[in-house]
């Protein structure tokens, strides 16, 4: 779509016809006697004329009042860009969007014929759908925000694009949005590192890590590029979301004991597996050395098996492992030591130990004070740790709770930025147990100080908080928190970021709390942006926001129904019988989530589970689920993997965040989604 060839006009034409035949009505069939042609005509006249800029095209739907802007990516590389151009030149005064999310790309539906249009001419994911207020006053100030975008983008030099961050600080921000749990913040960045110049392995290997934390096994698999990584010297973590996504496939004949079964499921899903077997097995779980153990033992790879059997020993992973699976492996094993040459060093146990302890850069980096050192003076050590997750072996944070917020707060700003990078592993490694709260408060001082309140950043912020006020801190340190959470909040508070907003009041609201004044404050001071503008509220964060609202004693008076521009939509009481699987390791979010469900939608029945790994009970909630809604905050992969595997609903959706708001939000969105498709 970047130059107007001559090979490429006949397409254009074609694709113009179909995109303003059936279905739009702002230009049928580009007549030319139209005669309100001349405000569409600018547009069509810039992407025949190929112009450097993002194609824009309007649409007035022929079958209800609504009114669109597609605007159109040059190419795939371009979204992040073309995402920031609107932004500037129409931002939130012409359109409506969630600035938590960001202004993103969409799915268009092949059932539309416009959009397929669309999809025929430019792809999948290029394409952004803007929508603005009803009147003839909207819809001419957003078409004549995007006509000077194009003026002036096609006027400027070619050149090329760089994002505002650098991409140390989105990687910071990805691996913290994954920690966190903020599963469209995790696209977000994943699309402005896309654009920024990071190479097509280190691109996948983020791919392949966001969906093992999602549980979409069968997406990973499928992935285009997963040939080429396989041949790659992956990360650990990198290699153990593989084999994962190849036992989602194994699973259930593995506990079933037909060895038979998983091993034509092997053969079926696990083409990658045997470039992966001769690697070091570092700390993977107990899906990942399944799979290896049960590929080495098809091949009678004896080598690999004498490995994988001492890291099964060393690992304490014996009970863990399939009962059928770990015998069949000692009888393949003894088989072989039997016809080769009889040895007296048999047990695998110190072979693995030498295997897997070879020196490797980084090695030195064994604790999480010194970790936090080695990233904060931008070392490979440090970085390599943070790459294969070698902190999951060590001590947790809180053994070393001091010393490490002394070391945060000491450092200088090139230290103090760098050192960002941890905390999403600093997250990861607390989970919900023992909190480290000084820690944590010192990584909010870092935030604040640095204004990372981006996607990713903030639901960062929310998840430190959260350890923070769990470590039942003094009323001085409460208090200081919870003027550092709310003394930028301006920054970041809006209704269009009500649910990480609410997350906040809601975590005040569930923590202990020992200064009573301060908890009011910040309440009242986060909730008074959201009730200034609650006619912008969806309906998920405005009955959560009534209800936090009554909860803190904040007398704010909040309207009955959400406000839209958009199509009128039932009340959430009228959806019908439905039933709905919440799944959190936090079972506080779970009980006011469900809660607040049976509330505006009393047909649908709220089932709840924070199992750490698949149970016959799991399966059956999943199973008989209309919906399914995980939070994947500190999430096992062994949980989700096994919801997605055996969900029977095509209605899976992600909270972007981890308290009650942001599931609630992605709980009624859909349902509203799984009540439409019926």
């Amino acid at each position: 779509m970047t130059q107007n060839q001559p090979e490429q006009h006949e397409g254009l034409e074609a694709f113009l016809q179909h995109f303003f035949g059936v279905g739009n009505g702002v230009w049928p069939g580009l007549d030319p006697d139209y005669r309100f042609k001349d405000r569409t005509l600018p547009f069509v006249e810039a992407l025949r004329r190929g112009d450097d800029a993002p194609a824009v095209l309007p649409r007035a739907y022929t079958d209800r009042d609504r009114f669109v802007v597609y605007v159109i990516a040059r190419e795939p590389g371009e979204r992040a860009k073309t995402a920031e151009l609107i932004r500037a030149f129409a931002g939130p005064t012409y359109i409506t969007y969630d600035e938590q999310v960001g202004i993103q790309p969409v799915w268009l539906d092949p059932a539309d014929p416009v959009e397929q249009a669309i999809r025929d001419y430019a792809g999948e994911r290029t394409t952004f759908r803007l929508e603005t207020g009803r009147t003839l006053e909207h819809r001419r100030n957003l078409a004549g925000a995007l006509e000077l975008m194009q003026r002036t983008q096609a006027r400027r030099p070619p050149r090329m694009w760089r994002v505002a961050k650098p991409i140390g600080r989105l990687l910071a921000e990805f691996d913290a949005a994954l920690s966190a749990g903020a599963e469209t913040a995790s696209s977000v960045v994943l699309d402005h590192l896309a654009a920024s110049g990071v190479t097509a392995a280190n691109l996948a290997n983020l791919r392949i890590k966001r969906l093992d934390r999602l549980g979409r096994s069968e997406e990973l698999l499928q992935l285009p590029e997963l040939a080429d990584v396989v041949q790659q010297n992956l990360p650990l973590p990198v290699r153990e979301a593989i084999l994962n996504a190849v036992h989602a496939a194994l699973e259930q004949p593995l506990a079933e004991g037909d060895l038979l079964t998983a091993r034509a499921r092997l053969e079926e899903r696990g083409r990658f597996v045997p470039a992966l077997l001769q690697t070091a097995v570092g700390d993977f779980g107990t899906p990942a050395l399944s799979v290896l153990l049960l590929a080495a033992t098809v091949l009678e790879d004896l080598p690999a098996l004498r490995r994988l059997a001492g890291a099964v020993h060393s690992q304490a992973h014996t009970d863990a492992l399939p009962p059928l699976l770990w015998q069949e492996a000692q009888r393949v094993l003894a088989e072989g030591d039997a016809v080769a040459e009889p040895r007296a060093d048999v047990a695998p146990g110190p072979q693995v130990a030498d295997d897997d302890d070879t020196p490797q850069a980084g090695q030195s980096v064994d604790s999480w004070p010194a970790f936090l050192a080695a990233v904060a003076a931008g070392s490979s050590e440090g970085t390599a740790a943070i790459e294969e997750r070698r902190w999951s072996a060590w001590s947790p944070p809180a053994d070393h709770d001091a010393v490490l917020a002394n070391l945060l707060d000491g450092l200088e700003n090139q230290a103090a930025e760098e050192v960002w990078r941890s905390v999403g592993a600093f997250i990861e490694a607390v989970g919900y147990e023992a909190p480290a709260g000084l820690t944590a408060h010192a990584f909010v001082r870092n935030a604040v100080a640095f204004d990372r309140f981006g996607p990713g950043d903030l639901a960062a912020l929310q998840a430190l908080a959260e350890i923070a006020l769990r470590a039942a801190p003094s009323a001085k340190t409460y208090a200081e928190l919870l003027d550092e959470i709310g003394a930028y909040r301006s920054r970041w508070v809006s209704p269009e970021r009500a649910a990480i907003a609410l997350d906040f009041v809601d975590r005040l609201f569930l923590a202990a709390c020992p200064d009573q004044q301060s908890r009011a404050t910040l309440a009242y001071d986060l909730l008074e942006p959201l009730w200034r503008h609650q006619q912008r509220l969806n309906e998920a964060d405005l009955a959560f926001a009534r209800r936090l609202s009554g909860e803190m004693d904040v007398p704010f008076s909040w309207q009955e129904r959400a406000v839209s521009d958009g199509d009128q939509e039932s009340p959430l009481s009228d959806l019908p019988s439905m039933k709905v699987l919440l799944y959190s390791l936090d079972e506080a979010v779970l009980t006011r989530c469900a809660e607040e469900i049976k509330q505006l939608a009393p047909g649908v029945d709220a089932a709840r589970s924070s199992d750490h790994v698949g149970s016959a009970q799991l399966r059956q909630k999943a199973r008989s689920a209309d919906l399914v809604v995980i939070a994947t905050r500190c999430a096992k992969h062994a949980a989700t993997g096994f919801i997605t595997q055996h969900a029977r609903t095509q209605h899976i959706v992600y909270a972007d965040g981890s308290g009650s708001a942001s599931m609630l939000r992605a709980a009624v969105t859909g349902l509203r989604s799984a009540a439409g498709s019926r």
